[in-house]
């Protein structure tokens, strides 16, 4: 099942790629405003720069940047592509969408995934037993197929709500991050190649990563690659764009890692060291549609973006790159607990969500430019409290990785934001597009929060999780 869908799908996105590479030349609970307080995931401390000695310099070739030009056509996401490694996963299936939603965190839970129903019918809600912790699942929307990783090596592969499967990644040892600690760290989706991608431990404390095939009938696991980042570490949320070919991993060292994927067995590295205000990259995200990056900035109301459609790499062990970017200041989200931490854009639409972690009700929805060019800005936001369960309980926000994922809804065609609270005992599934329309969730003056100071009902609904 999924083949023939499988094969229209990758032809229009092959053909979409091959316009991209010709035209590159080949080459904290409260209100908007307010401070959070409490608990929550202490930095790690700051890399510090090792001295060498310097040689005397030889002749060289010099190293060419190659710039990837601004796209011919709009490429169009497969549903389920472009989203980050985080908690949960989204599965869009005609009019239906389920969603698999881990148990676990890095550092909290118990074992097992919870299937729910999102929107549609047919779908019972169930918990499908695992033999260790799961921290993060995504899900193929055009084979059905869902990968969850657990926090030791093991890796499950689902359909329906069963478990069909128990792997064994090539992960060694765990990495840190300022949220928990993993050996498998999470796991992206790119339905183009029918590939899963983890985020993963390599050893020494090192994080890397490694694809699982799975087009073939028998998943086959590639080997592991080390990222050459400073310091070996890598985003918290890692994702793929499946149109330009990339990895994109924010790190919170502030280096901004992309990997170009022509080759999965042997990716080409490239760094962007991004200067911030006292907070640190975290999640990576994007609109795979204009080619605008972005990333969380952990304990700030910062979002880094970048136009990918412009960048230039320059080859290198590894490389670096640059683009027009922007670290914009975002007064309306330093309420975040955390600050800025969860993120996601619903493929293939131009709007976000944005979360907190470890606490707080809190959530923002962003509107992206609709075409790359110029500096990438956020043009339109809006922060908001969630209302309070169907307990009557305060909502609060989930752990790492972060709890929070998008897509465009098959009945409404909106975007649509999903947000686990730390049990899991609810999802939070709120209609973004109505969030940003001031005639149904009106602002405060002179701001970006909403005048209520919570969702109404007609843009937010709760899915208990079992």
């Amino acid at each position: 099942m999924g083949q023939s869908r499988r094969f229209a799908s990758h032809l229009g996105l092959a053909a979409l790629a091959a316009i991209l590479i010709t035209a590159a030349g080949c080459s904290g609970e409260g209100g908007g405003g307010a401070t959070a307080t409490g608990p929550g995931p202490i930095p790690p401390p700051s890399p510090s720069a090792t001295a060498t000695s310097t040689a005397t310099p030889t002749a060289t070739p010099t190293s060419t940047a190659t710039a990837t030009s601004t796209p011919t056509a709009t490429p169009t996401p497969l549903a389920g592509s472009c989203l980050p490694a985080s908690s949960l996963s989204v599965l869009v299936d005609k009019t239906n969408v389920t969603s698999y939603v881990p148990k676990g965190s890095w550092g909290h839970g118990t074992t097992g995934v919870s299937l729910v129903q999102v929107e549609g019918t047919g779908t019972t809600a169930t918990l499908i037993p695992t033999a260790n912790i799961v921290n993060s699942c995504a899900s193929d929307s055009v084979t059905l197929q869902t990968v969850c990783t657990a926090n030791n090596t093991d890796v499950y592969l689902l359909s329906g709500s069963k478990l069909n499967t128990t792997l064994t990644s090539g992960g060694s040892g765990t990495i840190n991050f300022s949220g928990g600690i993993c050996t498998n760290c999470g796991v992206a989706f790119n339905p183009v190649t029918d590939q899963a991608l983890i985020g993963l431990a390599v050893g020494g404390g090192h994080g890397g990563y490694q694809f699982l095939d799975l087009a073939g009938g028998t998943p086959t696991f590639e080997t592991p690659i080390a990222s050459p980042s400073a310091l070996g570490v890598i985003s918290e949320d890692l994702m793929i764009d499946p149109i330009r070919k990339l990895i994109l991993s924010a790190a919170e060292t502030n280096s901004y890692e992309l990997a170009k994927i022509d080759s999965t067995t042997a990716p080409a590295f490239f760094e962007n060291p991004v200067s911030n205000s006292g907070g640190e990259l975290d999640a990576s995200a994007e609109d795979c549609t204009t080619g605008i990056a972005l990333a969380s900035d952990e304990f700030t109301g910062n979002i880094f973006l970048a136009d990918l459609s412009h960048a230039t790499f320059t080859p290198g062990t590894p490389g670096t790159w640059s683009a027009p970017s922007n670290l914009q200041s975002i007064p309306d989200f330093v309420g975040f607990f955390s600050g800025v931490t969860g993120i996601a854009v619903a493929p293939p639409s131009d709007i976000g969500v944005v979360t907190g972690e470890f606490g707080g009700s809190l959530v923002g929805a962003i509107q992206l430019p609709s075409a790359a060019g110029g500096t990438p800005a956020i043009t339109d936001w809006v922060a908001c409290n969630v209302p309070n369960d169907p307990k009557g309980s305060t909502f609060s926000t989930g752990f790492d990785p972060h709890t929070v994922t998008a897509y465009v809804s098959p009945n409404t065609n909106d975007s649509i934001g999903v947000v686990s609270d730390g049990g899991p005992t609810y999802l939070a599934v709120i209609d973004l597009t109505k969030m940003l329309n001031t005639s149904i969730v009106p602002r405060t003056a002179g701001t970006h929060t909403c005048s209520a100071g919570t969702l109404p009902t007609s843009v937010v609904s709760y899915v208990a999780v079992p």
